[in-house]
């Protein structure tokens, strides 16, 4: 067996891997490639920095990790790890951290980040073995919209650029990865991304992927809250694009977000948590 980085390897043979990996994941799924390629876009994947475990030349195990600048610090994403079913219990996770930390640190990253299923204890306990510590706890929805009232006085109109200095002003939690300004930046022209308008004032946002039918981030103005602003986004949303909707890893501790989806008609279908190894 060989433990290297992913450099020089190819899609298909990282597509092979997971969904092997994933044929029987807690919630089994299977990409294309061309899902694949824009997941790994999205999560900003470098092969150089990411590993995988090699058994007669074959892909058998993984880690892709993304690049990013958060709160000015150098910070690697897990946007997967795999094992393929007929060789769980070697502790190739564990070896491929082994490989890999030394050489993440030497590249000045500060930290590492990875979200993970609540129900999934061997994979959290590996986790911990590497260095990771729970960081928070997050919840994912997604149903059908059923509540319908809407604020007459608001007016929704699209975002033509980001004022992020003003919208950050309207969160409780930061957002995790793959919702977090960075990527939804880079998203941009995938997504819509509407404004509630009061006399010309932006008091609440949505951004929002048709494609995927995903909320990436909802926000309203502390002042302008249990106003219907953020249901008066949502019914905008429904009236283009349907009433089916999900959210992934909103921060548990945020309890007026999670109310809110919930009095939208979503329901829980996944609690994970975010884990993290700062060096």
């Amino acid at each position: 067996m060989e433990i290297k980085t992913l450099k020089g390897i190819s899609a298909q043979e990282i597509l092979n891997a997971f969904n092997d990996s994933f044929s029987d994941y807690f919630i089994p799924f299977h990409l294309s490639q061309a899902q694949l390629e824009s997941k790994m876009l999205a999560d900003k994947v470098v092969l150089d920095l990411s590993v995988g475990a090699f058994e007669n030349g074959e892909l058998i195990a993984f880690i892709l990790h993304g690049v990013d600048v958060i709160n000015n610090e150098k910070t690697i994403y897990n946007g997967g790890t795999g094992v393929i079913p007929i060789k769980r219990g070697a502790g190739l996770t564990k070896q491929m951290y082994q490989y890999i930390l030394p050489i993440l640190k030497e590249k000045g990253i500060d930290k590492l980040i990875l979200e993970v299923i609540s129900e999934n204890v061997q994979a959290i306990k590996s986790y911990q073995k590497s260095g990771y510590k729970i960081d928070r706890e997050l919840m994912c929805y997604k149903g059908e919209i059923t509540l319908s009232t809407t604020n007459a006085k608001i007016e929704i109109k699209e975002i033509p650029s980001y004022n992020w200095e003003l919208m950050q002003a309207f969160w409780d939690t930061d957002p995790t990865w793959q919702n977090a300004i960075n990527v939804v930046d880079e998203l941009k022209t995938n997504n819509i991304s509407l404004g509630a308008y009061h006399q010309n004032e932006l008091v609440g946002y949505l951004i929002y992927n048709p494609k995927s039918k995903r909320l990436q981030q909802i926000a309203v103005k502390k002042s302008y809250r249990q106003k219907k602003v953020a249901t008066t986004l949502i019914q905008q949303i429904c009236k283009e694009h349907g009433k089916m909707l999900s959210i992934i890893n909103v921060d548990k501790a945020s309890k007026p977000i999670n109310l809110f989806l919930v009095q939208l008609g979503l329901k829980k279908y996944i609690e994970q948590l975010e884990m993290k190894l700062q060096f």
